[in-house]
């Protein structure tokens, strides 16, 4: 597992593993209420970014913190009447689709919806001070950028040439029409029924929502399942491992690099195909472990809870996939999967 074809993928593996170890680290030592930012934000960065210098990574985090800062905006004026949050929270995932004309910008799509989706949910039913959450989505960010930034100096990026251009494609009413039906429906269930745990469960929703072919739709499904439910199992796993040590952060930190290196080690030597595959799996990894590990609990039931929601969720996705999809080969031919 641990033997690499060259040090570049030697380095990229240590540069990932020391990014994302790091910055869950200090999402633990800094306090933060909402410290499973340092957990998304540099596994997202490390996994899928192509650009380190500040304006690429400023290009990632701006629309996400502008997002989120919309919909705390839209959350605490329209508190008392949901339906108008959920109203003005369908537009802004309609708008977005639109704007997502290749498979770069449908995979750029994720982070932004998926927070906005976080704060009004919270917002909904939580007594959270929204506000300290953006402040600390601000300050994740930035930790996440100087951390990045300086293993990325550290352990150089092998030069790969010009990345691939891809022609953009319009946005059919069908497209839209899908996306906005998922997520709408997603988001309309999570603010109505007080279930915070499940709101983790949007990313393949969203995910399973941009794709334009029925084939890819299945195929996000089937491999969402294998990397949601099977991080959850990695998680649960690392937990039992570290029970009753959770307090000894050297031990917590030993095991985290060894999971996340491993994990890392998989993913560099893979084909692109794999890679992602390798990806979700890390993000869907560290998540859990980062949400629910605690120095006074293990979070093992949520853990396990978190990977029962992403299953019935998935399974839902499968059904309706088999009851609308599985004999229109289809949905728009135009465009390939971007996850």
């Amino acid at each position: 597992m641990f033997r690499f074809d060259n040090n570049s993928q030697r380095n990229e593996a240590i540069r990932v593993t020391l990014s994302i170890a790091v910055c869950m680290l200090l999402g633990k030592l800094l306090g933060l209420s909402s410290a499973v930012y340092l957990a998304l934000y540099p596994t997202i960065i490390m996994t899928k970014c192509k650009d380190y210098s500040w304006m690429g990574l400023a290009r990632v985090f701006l629309p996400t913190l502008l997002a989120a800062s919309t919909a705390l905006v839209v959350s605490n004026t329209f508190y008392d009447h949901p339906f108008i949050i959920w109203t003005i929270s369908l537009l802004f995932f309609d708008w977005m689709r639109r704007r997502a004309t290749t498979p770069a910008k449908m995979g750029a799509m994720l982070m932004p919806t998926f927070n906005w989706i976080l704060v009004i949910v919270f917002a909904q039913h939580t007594s959270a001070d929204m506000t300290t959450r953006i402040h600390e989505i601000l300050i994740s960010m930035m930790i996440t950028a100087l951390v990045c930034k300086a293993f990325v100096a550290l352990f150089p990026i092998a030069s790969k040439g010009k990345p691939p251009s891809f022609k953009e494609s319009p946005v059919t009413a069908q497209q839209r029409l899908l996306s906005v039906s998922l997520i709408g429906i997603g988001v309309g269930f999570l603010l109505q029924v007080d279930m915070l745990s499940a709101t983790f469960c949007m990313v393949p929703v969203i995910a399973a929502s941009l794709q334009c072919q029925a084939e890819a739709f299945r195929q996000v499904i089937e491999r969402r399942f294998i990397t949601q439910v099977g991080g959850c199992a990695l998680a649960s796993i690392f937990t039992m491992l570290l029970s009753g040590h959770q307090s000894i952060w050297a031990m917590y930190a030993l095991l985290l690099v060894v999971l996340i290196f491993s994990i890392a080690s998989l993913m560099v030597k893979a084909d692109v195909t794999a890679r992602d595959v390798h990806a979700d799996a890390l993000l869907a990894t560290m998540l859990p472990i980062q949400l629910y590990l605690g120095v006074q609990e293990m979070g093992l039931e949520r853990t396990m809870l978190r990977g029962w929601q992403l299953a019935v969720t998935l399974g839902i996705l499968y059904l309706l996939y088999q009851l609308f999809c599985a004999k229109r080969p289809t949905l728009q031919a135009t465009q390939t999967d971007s996850n």
